[in-house]
């Protein structure tokens, strides 16, 4: 298990830091600036949220991510709102991350349990129950957390959504996110039965997300995931699949446009640890959460060997992150978990 959670990682981290470089960007103007469809780290261009980025470097979504697991791995594997609160206010004082990149719906919420004051809290109370993908972004470590325990991923992906993200759509697009990485760490895991779990996921969280949460305008991220997926799997060539998915699904900021564009392009690339990030960091538009998303579920089903070399020494330098370390110290939580519920069986 320990290579499908350092792949996880790795892919996610990844395609953070290669979508930095084409974020808010159409396909075709990421061919006319960089000549090339993006396949590597890039210098982020002046115009983008990544400038000022080295190669490499992170945005809020993997980072965010990564502050997450780390708390919740000190503090024993337990999940806990408390201890995600702590998490995204030790990322929020990281301003490399978080000044620069961070949503105004996870802003606003750290504000309000920070302690918000009279004048703010409609302000606040309002945002996090905007459908955006800012919970979903920094959820695969749940999954990972949780190898092989669908139902658990999923339960703890309520948790940390309801911190940032009451309300329902968020709470079905993370689960899928959660539920789907869970399902790749199994030995017998394979593209088709990832994204069976994604979908029991969306449904799941979905109904737990509306006795819960607040309800919240928008599509339902389990019908965009089904369309999504029907594109992937369809007939056409990956660039093909990813055209077609950016204009029929959307790669935006709303979590029933990039949590199914995610699943889809991981679809049209059979699972493919590279071709699911380069595909969800060319489609345009929100590309770094995109591929965070698509990074995470294929790098955790074809683990870490899948990428080069290069990509995990780049990633700990450019951001000071001990990347591998959070891997080891996962696997281990993951295992403890593991080994709890055969007790208890």
């Amino acid at each position: 298990m320990y290579q499908n959670i350092l792949g996880g990682l790795i892919g996610a981290a990844a395609g953070d830091a290669m979508g930095a470089a084409t974020e808010a960007r159409t396909t075709e103007q990421i061919l006319e600036y960089f000549g090339h469809e993006v396949t590597d780290f890039e210098t982020p261009p002046k115009d983008t949220f990544g400038a000022g980025n080295v190669p490499g470097q992170l945005t809020d979504d993997f980072s965010s991510a990564y502050f997450v697991a780390r708390h919740i791995v000190d503090n024993g594997g337990k999940v806990t709102e408390e201890v995600v609160q702590e998490a995204l206010i030790d990322w929020s004082e990281h301003e490399v991350f978080f000044d620069r990149f961070a949503g105004p719906t996870t802003r606003l919420a750290i504000r309000g349990f920070q302690g918000e004051t009279k004048e703010d809290s409609k302000e606040i109370k309002f945002a996090v129950r905007q459908a955006t993908n800012g919970a979903a972004m920094k959820i695969s470590p749940i999954g990972l957390l949780n190898g092989g325990n669908l139902d658990q991923a999923i339960q703890d992906a309520v948790t940390v959504t309801m911190v940032t993200h009451d309300n329902y759509l968020a709470i079905s697009g993370a689960c899928a996110v959660a539920a789907a990485v869970s399902r790749a760490t199994m030995p017998d895991a394979d593209i088709y039965n990832v994204l069976q779990a994604g979908l029991y996921g969306a449904k799941e969280g979905e109904q737990i997300g509306k006795d819960i949460a607040k309800d919240v305008a928008g599509p339902s991220v389990v019908k965009r995931m089904e369309m999504a997926i029907d594109i992937g799997l369809g007939k056409g060539t990956p660039r093909e699949k990813m055209a077609e998915i950016g204009h029929r699904i959307g790669a935006g900021l709303h979590v029933a446009e990039a949590i199914p564009s995610a699943f889809g392009l991981f679809a049209a690339n059979d699972g493919d640890a590279m071709g699911s990030i380069i595909g969800a960091v060319n489609i345009g538009y929100d590309t770094d959460t995109i591929a965070t998303m698509s990074g995470a579920l294929a790098g955790t089903l074809k683990g870490a060997n899948a990428y080069p070399a290069h990509f995990l020494p780049v990633l700990e330098k450019a951001n000071y992150l001990e990347i591998e370390r959070l891997a080891t110290d996962l696997a281990k939580a993951a295992e403890e978990r593991l080994q709890t519920r055969k007790g208890e069986k």
